[in-house]
């Protein structure tokens, strides 16, 4: 029994949409732009709703991305045959797979129709047509033209119908989840047609061909199904014509251990390249039962229930939040050990090769895993010598150096580190480097290096920084494992600086008549006074900023009765500065949001941002440099455009503090680990 699915819907089925466009390109005038990047950078960012880009007969020539902050979009042509997007560009000219690409699409909830995406590089290199990790991504009557690697299905899901695929070697390969329908997949000389990746058997990835047509040209060894990228990879053929190029075993294994977790299956093949009896002993036959899951309606479902085929889908993805996000640099810390080792983690450490200015450091507030263009890689590389705002503050630089040792840690683990191994290593240190050279004598940081008139040459907690800096040295000196390839040299070093900023930390532990208190966010760096930063950063006590410097303090070994004071003292200070009973509430006025403090028995603990040091009373600042004693007196701007309340002390004090605790009066082994 074959399990009939629908394989024909029109246009206004699939997306329940009339399309009038937004903009229209054409490459000969007579739209509103000549390139189809220009009608992107059109699109709103975040735009809530769908932007139709119609895209007349042409072939443009032009490296193509659609970030991840523009969902949304539509690309419309009127016949795939006439209307070409096309790009030369290869692994060997971009550093990695992932930057190898003529279009990239990121935003989610992108639709295409009817056009022809192309890498024009040829053999010899990988060079990829399309690059997709958008979720819930449709392309109808499109062709991926390529030859090794031509469409990347990333990450997200996707639905291909009606369309045409060509390549020779792993030219359909990536972790999304992707269904192939009613396509042509046709193979340009022997190679594999699929190369699947996922890193766990539950992961809900992988490669579904319903009702395909397989064909090839040029070979003479026959042509494999597939293999698994990665363990645990997944192909599925459904209901598949396969002509006399698919070898009679089926399925390459890559490696021999991935016989053990791939799921390479096949059910309902046709032709001459179907061949049950003479597959490889690990390839799966699916029953009725086992295709089920498998259908457009299950296997694309997600957690939000998407199905491409129900004609209010459009109006349905614009008031629904999409399953899959990107991985963005706020994040790039925090992905299992396993991702370190993936192509999309080398490219990130790619890019930062090229973010990393010749001192050694970095710039702040950039997203450094969003992809690139080859223009702008070229025009960061142009850059390299502009070092005047190599930074740590809002986490700069030493995050960047803490991605590196997870990167080198993780490439020191494959049989074939990447490429780019030896420039990860090189850069690690550079910046490790600046960063021991920006410390004064004195054991503190300033937020910008070289140094930069202004407040920004006091010694800065704020956001942070130092401790930060503190805790990537510390993680050096006691070779922790993301750092273990460190010379000797430089881990002497980093303890060293490390002492001297514990010994300055505890130094500025602020006293009012004569009781230890808690820090404040930036202090002279001559006088070691807390000093003011901008108009509304006065010099006062910090309960925002004195909370990393207490877990920075926590997470000292065998701490000596200095540093155990300093905890205890502060953790004091917070408890009796608690606010209870209250909550932030926010109201719209004419003049835009007003803030104020209300009571609510169930409101969460709160702290002020700032204290002043004479009254201990929470303050609140505008632009005026003007001290209020009520977040209500300030102007909606800077109410609702700094935080003024926090809460993260609570965990502090009922979490971290009791293990800590515990840890140092001999509950525990090391409470630093």
């Amino acid at each position: 029994m074959r399990v009939v699915w629908r394989v024909f819907f029109s246009l206004f089925v699939l997306c329940g949409f009339a399309y009038g466009g937004n903009i229209t390109v054409a490459a000969d005038g007579t739209g509103d732009v000549r390139t189809v990047m220009a009608a992107i950078e059109r699109v709103p960012e975040n735009n809530p709703k769908r932007f139709v880009i119609t895209i007349k007969p042409g072939t443009y020539k032009e490296q193509i991305r659609v970030p991840a902050n523009k969902p949304y979009v539509s690309f419309i042509g009127t016949d795939a045959a006439t209307t070409v997007l096309t790009f030369s560009i290869s692994n060997k000219e971009a550093g990695s797979t992932s930057a190898a690409y003529a279009t990239y699409i990121g935003g989610h909830d992108f639709y295409a129709e009817n056009i022809t995406f192309e890498n024009s590089f040829g053999v010899g290199s990988q060079a990829v047509a399309i690059l997709v990790e958008a979720d819930r991504s449709v392309f109808k009557k499109c062709r991926f033209l390529g030859w090794q690697d031509t469409l990347y299905a990333k990450n997200g899901r996707q639905f291909y119908v009606d369309s045409y695929i060509e390549g020779s070697v792993d030219y359909i390969f990536g972790q999304a989840a992707a269904v192939f329908e009613n396509s042509h997949i046709h193979t340009k000389g022997d190679g594999y047609v699929t190369a699947p990746m996922r890193f766990a058997a539950d992961e809900p990835a992988g490669f579904v061909f319903n009702k395909c047509r397989l064909t090839s040209s040029d070979t003479k060894n026959g042509v494999y199904l597939g293999r698994p990228w990665r363990d645990f990879g997944r192909t599925v053929f459904l209901n598949t014509h396969m002509d006399a190029h698919i070898r009679p075993e089926g399925w390459h294994r890559w490696e021999p251990q991935r016989e053990k977790t791939a799921y390479l299956a096949e059910y309902g093949s046709t032709g001459k390249g179907a061949s049950p009896e003479t597959r490889v002993a690990w390839a799966r036959r699916l029953s009725d039962t086992d295709v089920k899951q498998f259908s457009v309606e299950n296997f694309l479902s997600g957690r939000d229930g998407w199905n491409p085929y129900k004609s209010n889908n459009f109006a349905w993805q614009e008031k629904t939040q999409p399953d899959f996000k990107l991985v963005t640099w706020n994040d790039a810390l925090r992905q299992k050990p396993l991702w370190y080792q993936t192509d999309e983690a080398a490219r990130i450490g790619d890019q930062l090769l090229l973010y990393q200015k010749s001192n050694g450091g970095f710039e702040k507030n950039i997203d450094m895993a969003l992809m690139l263009t080859a223009t702008e890689r070229a025009k960061l590389a142009a850059s390299k010598d502009v070092i005047k705002d190599t930074t740590i503050d809002n986490k700069a630089t030493f995050t960047q150096i803490e991605y590196l040792g997870k990167l080198i840690t993780a490439s020191l683990l494959k049989a074939s580190p990447p490429r780019n191994f030896p420039g990860y290593k090189e850069a690690y240190f550079k910046g490790l480097d600046y960063l021991l050279s920006s410390q004064y004598e004195n054991g503190g940081f300033p937020q910008f290096f070289p140094l930069k008139k202004g407040y920004y040459t006091h010694i800065t907690y704020n956001d942070g920084a130092m401790t930060g800096v503190l805790e990537l040295f510390r993680d050096v000196a006691e070779r922790a494992p993301d750092h273990q390839f460190v010379d000797e040299e430089r881990r002497k070093k980093c303890e060293a600086a490390v002492s001297k900023g514990l010994a300055l930390t505890l130094k500025l532990q602020i006293l009012i008549k004569g009781t230890p208190t808690i820090w404040a966010a930036q202090y002279d760096e001559v006088t070691l006074k807390p000093a003011n930063a901008r108009a509304f950063e006065p010099a006062s006590l910090s309960g925002g900023e004195s909370v990393a410097i207490v877990r920075f303090l926590m997470g000292v070994k065998n701490p000596t009765k200095e540093v155990v004071d300093a905890v205890e003292n502060a953790i004091a200070w917070y408890r009796k500065n608690k606010i209870t009973g209250h909550k932030l509430e926010r109201k719209a006025s004419p003049e835009g949001w007003k803030y104020s403090l209300v009571k609510d028995p169930a409101g969460v603990p709160l702290w002020g941002r700032f204290y002043e040091m004479e009254t201990m009373r929470p303050i609140f600042i505008g632009r005026d440099a003007v001290i209020k004693y009520d977040i209500k007196e300030l102007d909606a701007e800077r109410a609702g455009g700094y935080t003024w309340y926090v809460s993260n002390p609570e965990s502090l004090i009922e979490k971290d503090y009791p293990k800590w605790k515990k840890a140092i009066t001999g509950g525990a082994k090391d409470y630093a680990k």
